[in-house]
Order: C-alpha cells, then sequence, then structure tokens
C-alpha cells in the first residue's frame, strides 16, 4: 500500500507556506503554532522530514537574533532536536552540535557531532518529485562531504584537546550583567508618571488603604470602555473561574491537544506518555532502575567499618542463633566483632563516599547495588558459609556485608566506583537560565485576593510598603474581610506606584489565546526533551548488545566446563583443549544458514583466543576472523580461562556503567520535563492585569488630578489675596516654607545647597614667583632631584617632615589621597605629561608639576617624598585654606589651583576630568512657558546626608541613584515675573550632555549623628550608580563605581577610604599604604563605630564607558 504525504494534501501545504511566510514577517508564534500542529498530525509521515527541517530553521534564526545567551542555547538545542528526527538531516544536525558544543565546551556535543557527520557522510538521498523538496536536498547535498570532514576536524581537534586541558564555552566566559540578567527592577517611575510619586506618598494612609480594594463593578465597567466583547467575555471567564477554583494558575499543554491540568504532576505525566517526554525499553528486564530510599539511608547512615573476617565467620558457622539476635539499626549492627584494618578502614570510607555522593545524584543503579550484594555474599560462600546462614545472619539484605571483604576485593569495588561519570555536560544547566530569565520577566510577583462576596478584588498587602523581600506564590486565592486585611497594612514607600507603571509581567496582548503563551521556548524545550530521550534509545541498544556479548561468554564458560568434567573420566591424551573446542564451535556456526545470528560468537571467541583486553562488536571480515580463532587452535587452556575471567569482568563492569550512565541522561531529561512543565504553567493575572493596571492608573491620575484642580484654585485665591495689602494667615504661612524655592534668574552659590551643585571658587590662590617656566622637556629624575637636593635628600626630607608634622592638614592630605586613588586621573596624567610640560601656559607653580611628575612616575610612593610634596602644597594653598576647613572646601581649592595645569591648545586637566556642564529645564505648569537657562559649570552635586537617610529608611530598597534623583526633583525654580512668567513653583529637569569620566558627591552633615545614623546612612551608598537615571541626555547604563571617599570622625579628623585590589582600605597620615577594612559591609561597619562621616564620594566612570 502506498503511503501517502503532507505534500499531497493541497490544505496542509498552503498551511505549510503561510507558516513560513508568517515567520518571515516576524510572527514566528503563529508559524511554530502551525508546523507543530501540521508534525502532530503528519508525524508518520515519510516526508515529514520538511517539517522537521523547517522547523529545525526557525528555531535557528530565533537563536540567532536572542539578546540572552542562554536563550539562544535553547533555541539552538530545540533546532538539534527537530534536526535529529531524522537521517537525512544529519549536515545542519551536525552543525547544530558543533555549535552547541562550542557554546558550552561540551566534550559530549564535539564527539555526538563527529558520529552525526560521519553518519551523514553515508546517507543516500532519496528522488523528489516536489519541486522545494529537490531544491532542500540539492541544499542539503551541495559540497556536503568537504563541509562535514572539515566539522569532523575541528571536532575531533577539540576532543583531543580535552584530554589536556578543559574546554571553554562561550557561555562560561563573563558577561556583562545586562545580558545575562533580566532587568532587576523597572525604572523607578516612568517619566510621565513621576508626579505621582510624590502624591501617593502624600496621601493618608487610610485613602491608600481604601485604593487597595479593587470594585469589581467598577473595573467592568471600564473594561466595557475599552475592550470590545472578547474582552469582556475573558474578564468573565477570568473571574467566574478564580470563584470556582480559588486558584489563578494552571498547566496547559501548548501542542494541538490544548489540555489543561490543576497540578504540575498531572502535566508531567500528560507530556510523558503523550508527547514522547520519557522512554521506555521493550524488556522490563534492561530498565536501568534507581536504589530507593531505604539502601539510600543505609548507605548514608552506616559507621562502614571494617569486621573481623575470621571471628564473623566463627560466629555465623558455630553461634548461629546469637547472630539471628543482632539488632540492626538503618540496616547496621554494631555487635559485629571489628578489625583494626586501618587499610580496609581507608578503602571502606571512599567506597562510601562515592556511594552517598551517587545517591546525592541519584545515579546508583540497582543492578550496582544488587552485584556488590552478590559480591559479597560469594566471598563469604567461599569461606564455607552457607547461602541460608548469610540469609538468617541478615547479611544479603544490608550494605555491611561489604565490610567482610579483603582489601584486594574492596579495591575492585572501588575501581568500578570512580569509572562512574557524575556528570553530563549537556547544558541543561543552561535551558534552566534561559527558563528562569523568561519567567522572571513574566511571572506575577503579588497576589491578588477577593473579599467574601466576591465583589472586591484585594491587592497584595506588600505594595503599601517597601523593600518586600522574596514571595513564593503558588497562585492560591484567599477570602478576606477587606477592614480586617488592611487594618494594620503600613503604608510607606511608593512601590504600588513603580508596579502600576511596570508592564513586564502583564500579557501584552488581550485577550491572547493561551496557548500562544512562551510558546516559542516551550516547543524549543520539548524538542530538547525528546532529543534526550532518544538517547536512551542508544543506550539501551548498547546494553542489549552487551547482554549478548555476556551470553556468549557464558556459553564459552559452559563449553569449557563440560570439557572439564569430561576429562575427570578420561586420560589426559584424550582430552581437548579449550581453544580446539571453542574453535569447533565456531566452525559449526560459520556452517549453518543462520549464521547472522551466531557471529557475535566469533568475535567472543576471537577476543579470548587474541586476550583482548575490550570488547569487540563488528566483524568487517568473517574469513580473516575464522583463519585467525584457527591459527590459535592450540593455545594454552590457562591462557583460554584467564581471559574468560577477564572479558567477563570487563562486559560486567560495561553493564553496570551503562546504567549508570542511563540514570545520568534520564536526569537530564527529568531537569528538561521539569523546566517543560514550568513554562506550561499559565497564570491567569497576566491577563487580569492587563486591565486591572489600567483601571487603577487612571483612578490615581483622576485622584491627582482633583489634588491638582484643588491647587490652581487655591492659587488664583492666593493671587487674589495678593490685591489685598493685609497679608493672610495663609500668606503667612508660606513664607516660612520657601526655603526650597529660588528665581530662576538666580545662580547656585559656590556650596549650594543640598540637592544643588559644587560649584568653584571666584578666586584662586596666588601662585608664588618662584614658580617653574617650562620651556624644554623636563626629564622626571631631574625634577626629583631640584626637589630633594641630590646630596642631601635624607636632610631636606627630614626638615620637611618635621614642618609638615607642625603644619599638618588632615582634610589636605585626605583629599589628596582620595583623588590619587582615582585610576584615570592618573592614566590622563601619564598620557598627557610630556605633551604639556612642552606647551604649559604662563607659569605653572613648581609644587604642581614635582607633585605631579612623583606621582606618575610613582616616586611619591618613597618614603617621605609625599610628606614633603603635602607640606609645599600646603604652603601654597594657606591663604585660601584654614586648619579648620572642611574636605569640600579643601576640594574646591585643590581643583582652582590644578586648573592651571593646561596650554593652548588642550584644555585644563580640572575641566576634562571633574567639570560638570549642566542646563535646568523648566515647564510651568500654569502658564506653560519655558525659559532656556545658560548651562552651569560644577565640580558636582551636593546632597544632605540626613535627607538620604530619610529615604532609605522609608522606602526601604529604593537605589542610591534613585534618592538622589528624588532629592533634586524636591527642588523647584520660580517661573520668573520679569521676564513674562506667573511666579508659581515648577519642578527641575536636570540635563547634561556630556558626563565627565570623575563624579563628586560632596554629603553635608549635622556633626551630631549616632552611630546608627551613620550606619544607615552610609549603607544607601552603592559602589555602582547609573547617572543617566539622574540626568537627562545621557545614554542608559552611564555607570560609574566608587573609587574613594574622604569622610571626618568626632574628632574632626580626616580619613580616606579607598577601593584597592578589590578590598576596601583606610589610608593612614603617615603613609600611602593602607589598613585593610574589608568589604562594603565592612566599611559600613567602619564608619559606624567610629563614627566617620562620609563627606566626599569620588565615582569613576566605568571602563567600558571611558
Amino acid at each position: 500500500m502506498k503511503r501517502t504525504t503532507f505534500l499531497e494534501d493541497a490544505e496542509r501545504v498552503k498551511l505549510y507556506n503561510d507558516a513560513r511566510a508568517l515567520f518571515a514577517n516576524g510572527d514566528h508564534i503563529k508559524a511554530l503554532e502551525i508546523i507543530e500542529d501540521i508534525i502532530l498530525v503528519h508525524k508518520e509521515d515519510e516526508k515529514s522530514w520538511i517539517l522537521h527541517s523547517e522547523q529545525g530553521e526557525m528555531f535557528n534564526d530565533l537563536a540567532g537574533k536572542a539578546e540572552n545567551p542562554y536563550v539562544d542555547f535553547t533555541y539552538m538545542l530545540g533546532s538539534v532536536g527537530c534536526y535529529s528526527k531524522d537521517v537525512l538531516l544529519s549536515r545542519p544536525w551536525a552543525h547544530g552540535l558543533h555549535y552547541l558544543a562550542q557554546e558550552s565546551g561540551s566534550v559530549m556535543y564535539y564527539k555526538k557531532c563527529v558520529n552525526v557527520a560521519k553518519q551523514g557522510l553515508s546517507v543516500t538521498f532519496p528522488d523528489a518529485s516536489e519541486s522545494f523538496a529537490q531544491l532542500l536536498l540539492e541544499n542539503l547535498k551541495n559540497d556536503m562531504k568537504e563541509n562535514l570532514e572539515t566539522l569532523i576536524k575541528d571536532a575531533e581537534s577539540n576532543i583531543a584537546d580535552s584530554k589536556t586541558v578543559e574546554l571553554k564555552g562561550l557561555l562560561q566566559q563573563d558577561f556583562e550583567p545586562e545580558v545575562l540578567e533580566s532587568k532587576k527592577r523597572p525604572e523607578l517611575v516612568k517619566n510621565e508618571f513621576k508626579g505621582l510619586r510624590s502624591f501617593w506618598l502624600g496621601l493618608d494612609v487610610n485613602v491608600k488603604r481604601d485604593f487597595m480594594k479593587v470594585s469589581i463593578a467598577k473595573l467592568i465597567g471600564f473594561v466595557k470602555g475599552v475592550h470590545h466583547r472578547p474582552g469582556r467575555d475573558a474578564l468573565k471567564q477570568i473571574l467566574d473561574s478564580a470563584k470556582e477554583d480559588r486558584k489563578w494558575t494552571f498547566w496547559m499543554c501548548r501542542t494541538k491537544c490544548s489540555k489543561k491540568f490543576s497540578s504540575a504532576e498531572e502535566c508531567k505525566n500528560h507530556l510523558e506518555k503523550e508527547h514522547a517526554a520519557d522512554y521506555k525499553p521493550f524488556s522490563e528486564m534492561d530498565m536501568a532502575k534507581r536504589i530507593g530510599k531505604d539502601w539510600t539511608r543505609k548507605i548514608s547512615l552506616g559507621s562502614w567499618e571494617p569486621v573481623d573476617i575470621a571471628a564473623a565467620v566463627e560466629m555465623i558457622k558455630n553461634r548461629l542463633p546469637e547472630v539471628k539476635a543482632f539488632s540492626y539499626k538503618n540496616g547496621w549492627s554494631k555487635e559485629w566483632p571489628l578489625a583494626e584494618d586501618e587499610e580496609r578502614s581507608k578503602l571502606l570510607k571512599e567506597i562510601k563516599f562515592f556511594l552517598v555522593m551517587f545517591c546525592d545524584l541519584k545515579i546508583l543503579p540497582c543492578s550496582i547495588r544488587d552485584w556488590m550484594k552478590r559480591y559479597s555474599v560469594t566471598h563469604l560462600k567461599n569461606l564455607n558459609v552457607s547461602e541460608q546462614s548469610l540469609v538468617d545472619s541478615h547479611l544479603v539484605d544490608t550494605p555491611q556485608s561489604i565490610c567482610f571483604l579483603e582489601c584486594h576485593k574492596l579495591s575492585y569495588i572501588l575501581n568500578l566506583l570512580k569509572r562512574i561519570k557524575c556528570e553530563r555536560d549537556d547544558g541543561t544547566n543552561l535551558v534552566r537560565r534561559a527558563v528562569d530569565s523568561i519567567l522572571d520577566s513574566t511571572r506575577s510577583k503579588e497576589k491578588i485576593d477577593f473579599d467574601p462576596q466576591f465583589s472586591f478584588l484585594l491587592l497584595d498587602r506588600r505594595l503599601l510598603k517597601s523593600n518586600n523581600g522574596p514571595f513564593v506564590d503558588e497562585g492560591e486565592i484567599n477570602v478576606f474581610d477587606p477592614n480586617v486585611h488592611y487594618a494594620k497594612a503600613h503604608a510607606q514607600g511608593d512601590d504600588i506606584v513603580s508596579w502600576l507603571t511596570d508592564y513586564n509581567s502583564v500579557e501584552k496582548t488581550f485577550p491572547r489565546p493561551i496557548r500562544e503563551h512562551n510558546l516559542d521556548i516551550w516547543v524549543a524545550v520539548l524538542r530538547a526533551v525528546q532529543f534526550t530521550c532518544r538517547t536512551f534509545g542508544t543506550k539501551y541498544a548498547k546494553k542489549v548488545q552487551l547482554f549478548d556479548y555476556l551470553a556468549a561468554i557464558v556459553a564459552a564458560e559452559k563449553l569449557c566446563k563440560s570439557e572439564y568434567e569430561r576429562r575427570r573420566k578420561l586420560k589426559e591424551d584424550q582430552w581437548n583443549s579449550y581453544a580446539s573446542l571453542l574453535c569447533d564451535k565456531c566452525e559449526e556456526c560459520f556452517s549453518r544458514k543462520n549464521f547472522l545470528k551466531r557471529k557475535l560468537f566469533l568475535s567472543v571467541v576471537r577476543d579470548i583466543l587474541e586476550e583482548a583486553s575490550d570488547l569487540t562488536f563488528d566483524l568487517p571480515d568473517i574469513e580473516g576472523c575464522m583463519n585467525l580463532i584457527r591459527e590459535h587452535k592450540s593455545l594454552n587452556d590457562d591462557i583460554v580461562l584467564k581471559s574468560l575471567i577477564c572479558l567477563n569482568s570487563v562486559v560486567i563492569f560495561k553493564i553496570l556503567l551503562i546504567d549508570s550512565k542511563i540514570l545520568l541522561v534520564d536526569n537530564s531529561r527529568i531537569s528538561l520535563l521539569n523546566n517543560l512543565t514550568r513554562l506550561s504553567l499559565f497564570d491567569n493575572r497576566t491577563y487580569i492585569l492587563q486591565l486591572l493596571k489600567p483601571f487603577l492608573l487612571n483612578e490615581i491620575v483622576n485622584m491627582e488630578s482633583k489634588a491638582k484642580s484643588d491647587a490652581a484654585v487655591a492659587d488664583l485665591l492666593l493671587e487674589e489675596e495678593k490685591k489685598n495689602p493685609k497679608p493672610s494667615p495663609i500668606q503667612s504661612k508660606k513664607k516660612k516654607n520657601t526655603s526650597k524655592k529660588r528665581n530662576s534668574t538666580s545662580m547656585s552659590s559656590p556650596l549650594s545647597k543640598p540637592g544643588e551643585h559644587l560649584e568653584p571658587e571666584t578666586t584662586s590662590p596666588t601662585v608664588e614667583e618662584d614658580s617653574m617656566e617650562l620651556g624644554d622637556t623636563v626629564n622626571q629624575e631631574e625634577v626629583m632631584k631640584n626637589m630633594l637636593g641630590e646630596d642631601s635628600q635624607s636632610e631636606h626630607l627630614e626638615s620637611a617632615l618635621s614642618e609638615a608634622s607642625a603644619r599638618y592638614n588632615s582634610a589636605l592630605d585626605m583629599t589628596l589621597k582620595a583623588l590619587l586613588n582615582i585610576k584615570i586621573l592618573k592614566e590622563d596624567l601619564m598620557h598627557n605629561m610630556q605633551p604639556l610640560q612642552h606647551h604649559l601656559e604662563d607659569q605653572v607653580p613648581s609644587v604642581l608639576q614635582n607633585f605631579f611628575t612623583a606621582f606618575v612616575s610613582e616616586e611619591i610612593k618613597t618614603e617621605g617624598v609625599y610628606s614633603y610634596l603635602l607640606s609645599d602644597l600646603l604652603a601654597l594653598l594657606e591663604e585660601v585654606l584654614s586648619m579648620s576647613s572642611g574636605a569640600a572646601e579643601v576640594l574646591v581649592a585643590i581643583l582652582e589651583f590644578w586648573h592651571c595645569w593646561k596650554n593652548a591648545e588642550r584644555e585644563s586637566l580640572v575641566t576634562r576630568l571633574f567639570t560638570l556642564e549642566e542646563k535646568e529645564r523648566m515647564s510651568c505648569r500654569k502658564c506653560r512657558k519655558k525659559p532656556n537657562y545658560p548651562e552651569q559649570s560644577s565640580y558636582g552635586i551636593v546632597m544632605a546626608a540626613d535627607s538620604i537617610r530619610d529615604l532609605k529608611c522609608a522606602l526601604g530598597n529604593i537605589e542610591f541613584v534613585d534618592i538622589l534623583k528624588v532629592i533634586r526633583m524636591d527642588y523647584t525654580m520660580l517661573c520668573d515675573i520679569k521676564n513674562g512668567g506667573c511666579g508659581i513653583a515648577n519642578f527641575i529637569h536636570h540635563i547634561i550632555s556630556k558626563c565627565p569620566p570623575i563624579f563628586t558627591i560632596v554629603l553635608e552633615w549635622e556633626k551630631s549623628e549616632t552611630e546608627k545614623e551613620i550606619s544607615e546612612t552610609t549603607k544607601a551608598f552603592e559602589w555602582e550608580i547609573d547617572i543617566s537615571r539622574l540626568y537627562a541626555g545621557l545614554e542608559p547604563k552611564t555607570n560609574y563605581r566608587l573609587a574613594s571617599m574622604v569622610g571626618c570622625d568626632e574628632k574632626q579628623e580626616h580619613i580616606c577610604i579607598a577601593y584597592e585590589k578589590n578590598r576596601w582600605v583606610n589610608l593612614r597620615r603617615d603613609a600611602l599604604a593602607g589598613e585593610d577594612v574589608g568589604n562594603w559591609k565592612s566599611v559600613v561597619r567602619f564608619c559606624g563605630e567610629r563614627k566617620v562621616r562620609p563627606e566626599i564620594l569620588f565615582y569613576e566612570v566605568v571602563r567600558s564607558m571611558a
């Protein structure tokens, strides 16, 4: 009967072409759905390879577009699963395996690549009458031999390399965190909704609690206004299902069957039975089985001490009733006599180690346990202990029987255990990471419950507060009295506003068929499971082959044994040699018609007579094999027996090892199946949130609009009152609250209010008359000689150190040390030192020249040099600094002084590295004027430490850069009346077009903070910040890292804490070397315990941004 193909069905061919067109147009979900449906119907079709090829190409294309490398790997594994369905696709199959090997560094995939590529070289391609089938076959055959041979050569080279060095895959290299991880949290608030934060924070707690109760009737009314009939029906079905099932979640098969399940176990069983997600061998006898919990417990809890064999055997033989009465706990008895044998004890401990590890990894098969039991029982039977006595002694059912073995037998067992492979480098862990990344971005992380009447949806109470911990939600629905449920709920922070504007966990299309949810990655993982299951077929086929080999060995042993029995009745000259008997049996097999069924026996006999160390299965030259057997017909009997014993041991070891390999493959199958089941989960909240979030956002925006409307009315009343010369009580109160407002025409002071800028001073220190004019190139060594004096350096240093001690300024010292720890500063000086020395403008003080020269050359690390230079700098800056100057004043003085380090062709060091050029933009919310203000220059920003602390305590998990953003948002600018404005206060937008390599933050303290307050403030700081969150006009991920900071203790002494060689150090007064502080937690503790208030934070741009 002629087999039909899907190509003869015009409707199926149209669907196939539709799928290809949909995929080309970007709708890969619908394309995969159509192809999967056709495959399900035509899986036995002789032309189904075309469908598998198409699906494999789709996954290949998706892998190339995937941004997450783990998702890329998973798609490629799915692609390989598609190609592995048919031998005609060996070429793309081999290439897919090679790609997986490169990505994961897996030797296993390289070996599979070689096998499949060699298989591809021997493939015979059929004739195809259909045009596109012919085209596909031509593409597969084109340059196939050369292509696959190159692939084999590369894979074999990597396999050879793996024997000397560990292969590293591309996925084992370091990736940028933003590539590997889904975004941990959404942007604090979208720009268009940022005003809601302040509004929400200002609401009464009872108003917030009421907001958490969502009227279902109002929600339905809202949905009717924005969705058509399908959307309204979908909402009704979701709410009805929630009321009936009391659960938001269920599992659904994404194939055409679309069956729903109430538990993960049901879903898993369905996938195993209906979609080839499991494998069962033909014979139950061949099934590899794991040991159970009972034996796992016996192995893990045993003492594994060596038993005194002679004494124990004597007890079994002569005092059996006493032995029968031994008490056992977890399969072990303490009443057996023990031996003082260090070597046996060591071997037993090693055996226990491996067995426990294999139990934990779930790769210890029952066959190995049974073999060890038989091995121990055989040993005791050889000591004339009856089998019934062993049963009566309970030694048959306990691992303690192994403790009766001697050293050489224990070593034999240990040799087997050491050959068991514990890992399978197939990338299932990478698939898990891919699934994690997808589910993390779509999973609903908040509960939604109901009131008893099911008239209100109750939002998660955790949204009322910040710093919410991890939450495991099974999708269960609870029923609460809302008044009781929210009565004690604390309302702090603005997480609910962030939640309302975050649509990561929301289904973007509504209503969308559930089947389409994660369908692409779901089918890819299904193909990966099926691909892994096909490996079982290979393993079990190998196991059957090994059993056949063992049966042939047993047959050979029986021949030899029967001859041994026959010899007892005959004289020696009538004996037949074992080798001749085996040869005669082979001649008999060779002459029979059903010879092919007996050729394995020939292979076994050849191995015996050749004293082979391994097993041979293929016999390409049958006649040559028979000739070799005939040549060994007179082989000595002892050699034959020894060879039989050796091969018997080899084949048993291989059978036992293949069982552990099968269990290892099954671990991979289970892991992939668990991930597939996780992807099968659907949460109705992803649908309902698509309706609920816009509804709630609309509600809160309406509330805010009403509040603004009320404020506008109040403003009008205020204008009317201004016409009245007599101030009203309201006016007098408002005048007290203008500290945070400034006129739009004014500029910041040199040290502005918190939240503003650290500005340059209007004057700079006077340059000394002995300033050095640099015309020619200045050699660094000569500068140091001139500075210290070539003949009397020690005298100069002693004098300088004595003077420096008397005139020491800790703020200057520690601020300089903090600056010197900034890598970008040193690199800039190193790269620009020589060009600048040729063309410096005017005169540069010799003190500064000496300081930079010593810094770049690292002469500054020489004992006493830094103190000498510090003394000179202090003398130069004395007129602008006092001994009581704070770190911020010192920093401004230093930077103003450093401005002279420039020439006509290049701007100054300070302008390049430290200066922040910022524009402030304001759009008046009342008169809509948008004045254009000039750009302002500053060295950084100034923040109030208590504001940082208060926000961190209030909002909990808020990031440091968002704290800075919040503080700066609180400052307003008055719409300039002189330029036609209305005089109302408005928020300011901060814009920079270029970010300096060094970003400075100055903190202002009250100087009376407790240890706890200092610690809480320091905890808010972060090692890395993204200032694109702080300023408009920058590329996202403009990241800076903390290089050093200057602090001041309760004695008004300054210190410097710097990041050096992956640790934080406290730089001391008398040296540039530091005292180890430790990690950041240690820094927080250090600042708290010593009451050190950080005053300046120096951040430098991350290298990739520099």
